[in-house]
């Protein structure tokens, strides 16, 4: 299958790029100098169409996206103009050619108010204008694309990311003293493994909204005590110069949901779920750094 991938030097882009080629597709990495999403007009729309076709592509998977949540507040429109419209080009592109499109969305469409995971049949409640235009981004696709799959994520992190979950090892090992949120649950999902769940998810062709995070929960608090402990059982020790703090404390312009906790139901419904117990995905992570020299 020849797949285009949009947002290429992303974590998440990287390593779809690379588990694609290892299953035998045919990958076409489509960077901001062929298709801009910050600028979603019909050129753009053109000349992402033209490439599209003239590599006989059959499936688009949008990894692009604008991801600062707290800038999103004061730069909203810029958020929707990448988020909601430049998703529905890449749809609309996708679809003029044949192709299905796959659109990466977020955990924060919900509010966090539930006392169990959201599953796909809940009803969002973005808190903030990044989720808000996450949540159009998703209407727009599904309303612009005969064949798509919408993934719901979360909680991401993996080599080569610049998220701050992404860079906590090196951080920790540079001695930096952090301050941890301990209130807010969420499932951290490596992004090798959700490359992984996606491939198989677009291979099957079971078009639809999906949810796609680790098993289990967790808080980023926590979280780091587990990165150290894996680390250690690996033979590498990692200062814990990192304190829980309270959601409250850590002031920030946009809303958080309090629990980004997804339940994968339809993927597990479908006999297609395959995300390991986050633990477990971070063991294999670090295992991965400690390879590559990066541990």
């Amino acid at each position: 299958m020849r797949v285009a991938v949009l947002g290429p030097q992303g974590s998440l882009g990287i390593h779809l790029c690379e588990e694609l080629r290892l299953r035998g597709h045919d990958v076409d990495p489509v960077d901001r100098t062929v298709c801009d999403l910050s600028s979603p007009d019909r050129e753009s729309l053109y000349r992402l169409r033209d490439r599209l076709s003239g590599t006989d592509c059959q499936l688009v998977i949008n990894t692009a996206a604008f991801t600062d949540v707290d800038g999103a507040e004061q730069k909203t429109d810029e958020a929707f103009l990448v988020n909601a419209l430049g998703a529905e080009l890449v749809a609309r592109a996708a679809d003029e050619v044949g192709a299905a499109v796959c659109h990466l969305s977020t955990d924060f469409v919900f509010d966090g108010a539930l006392l169990r995971p959201y599953d796909e049949f809940d009803t969002p409640n973005p808190l903030s204008a990044y989720a808000r235009s996450k949540l159009a981004g998703e209407q727009l696709v599904a309303s612009a694309a005969s064949r798509s799959f919408i993934v719901r994520v979360g909680g991401l992190y993996g080599r080569r990311g610049r998220n701050f979950v992404s860079s906590l090892v090196t951080r920790l090992r540079a001695g930096q003293s952090l301050k941890l949120d301990r209130d807010r649950l969420t499932a951290p999902t490596w992004n090798r493994l959700l490359a992984r769940q996606i491939i198989t998810l677009c291979e099957r062709g079971e078009h639809g909204l999906y949810h796609a995070t680790s098993q289990g929960q967790t808080t980023w608090y926590d979280f780091a005590h587990a990165l150290c402990d894996e680390a250690s059982a690996l033979g590498r020790e990692l200062p814990r110069n990192f304190v829980g703090v309270a959601t409250s404390e850590l002031a920030s312009p946009a809303e958080r949901p309090r629990s980004s906790l997804l339940d994968c139901r339809m993927l597990r419904l479908r006999g297609l779920y395959q995300l390991p117990p986050w633990r477990e995905a971070l063991r294999a992570y670090l295992t991965e750094l400690l390879i590559v020299g990066e541990l």
